[in-house]
């Protein structure tokens, strides 16, 4: 079976994909991700890319200057308002759509998984007459339906309606999630990309070790405040405090106290197996990488998706959210001392462990198209 991951020029957006992508590899089937601009570097994963937008990040404007409100903190807006900012998110790249569909006619696919805030997959799979399965990214939950009311452009362009038979995937439990019931749930399993743990990121630390990872967008932007604050209250805590930042990023801190470690970029998964906590960003990869590890998270979002993430933490219980004024000593403290967020934080963990692994869905993909 040939399968075409489409997802949405971003690379936490392919990220998630890939381990489902590796078990249809690893069955045999013909795999090949339809995406552009930062997300390709889904390649080094191992698997196909096709780029139908090779010239897409130089002309295109940078996203947060185009529509600052989709990342700003939005955690005091109404529902209206939050699906007016989600209507954003889904027309944001409308403009690429025609030149993913006519890749995706060459690649002449059997399934096509797609993004659901991106509806290049949708219009693709609907005029190939092949079917389309959504890839869930976390809590969110984007219905195909949305895509089609909101960001209607590209289906009228190529006169399609919603593919006849589709599908969607969620990579959370259901107590994570937001209202809705998918097709099929599987277990996550965090992919960050290629590089070289460190050792000592194996080594039980001798006192409680915190995680604070900012991702690429928050950390190159509005990261440096919050950084700031960590080091401010790293001095009152006794604990060791991993900061995923170089060396360029913590010049610009000043003095560092002792307990402060500068990692560079760490693959998460390896990083959080030693953590008694994180300190996070928001962002669907760190957030649920804490998942998978059972630690707490104090979650610092600025942005819609990333409220979304943190929020859902908060509601779970597993962690708490705030802005970049609640990073305290207290607040931080507050990870190493309240047993009820451990206890969360492990209960959530048992909850992915019991769902399908991505191998595990292969059958259910395979089926599908039949």
């Amino acid at each position: 079976m040939k399968v075409v991951f489409v997802p949405l020029p971003g690379i936490s957006h392919a990220f998630h994909m890939v381990p489902l992508a590796w078990g249809l590899l690893a069955a045999g089937h013909d795999v090949t991700f339809l995406t552009g601009d930062e997300a390709i570097v889904v390649r080094d994963a191992g698997v196909p890319v096709v780029d139908p937008i090779p010239d897409v990040a130089a002309e295109r404007r940078p996203l947060r200057s185009s529509v600052p409100q989709v990342f700003k903190r939005s955690a005091h807006l109404s529902a209206e308002e939050l699906v007016e900012l989600r209507t954003m998110v889904v027309r944001l790249w409308d403009n690429q759509v025609d030149a993913f569909v006519a890749a995706a006619k060459r690649l002449e696919p059997d399934l096509v998984v797609y993004d659901p805030v991106f509806n290049a997959g949708l219009v693709a799979a609907s005029v190939l007459g092949v079917p389309a399965v959504g890839h869930g990214l976390g809590p969110a939950r984007y219905a195909p339906e949305f895509l089609r009311e909101h960001a209607p452009s590209a289906f009228e362009r190529h006169g399609v309606e919603l593919p006849e038979r589709l599908a969607t995937v969620d990579i959370v439990p259901e107590s994570l999630a937001e209202s809705g019931t998918p097709t099929w749930r599987m277990r996550f399993v965090p992919y960050g990309g290629a590089g070289i743990a460190p050792l000592w990121a194996f080594d039980p630390p001798a006192r409680p070790r915190i995680a604070v990872t900012l991702g690429k967008v928050s950390a190159a932007t509005v990261g440096g405040s919050r950084l700031a604050r960590v080091v401010e209250a790293a001095h009152e805590i006794d604990a060791e405090f991993v900061l995923t930042v170089d060396e360029a990023t913590a010049e610009t801190l000043g003095p560092l106290p002792p307990n402060i470690r500068i990692a560079g970029w760490v693959p998460l998964a390896t990083l959080f197996r030693t953590c008694a906590a994180v300190v996070h960003h928001g962002g669907s990869g760190s957030m649920l990488t804490a998942c998978v590890a059972g630690i707490p998270q104090f979650v610092v979002p600025e942005g819609l998706g990333y409220e979304v993430n943190a929020r859902a933490v908060t509601r779970r219980g597993c962690g708490f959210s705030g802005a970049a004024e609640d990073i305290t000593a207290e607040s931080i403290g507050r990870l190493l001392s309240e047993d009820r967020l451990r206890a969360a934080a492990t209960d959530l963990r048992h909850e992915f462990e019991k769902l399908p692994a991505p191998a595990d869905m292969v059958a259910e993909l395979t089926d599908f198209p039949r």
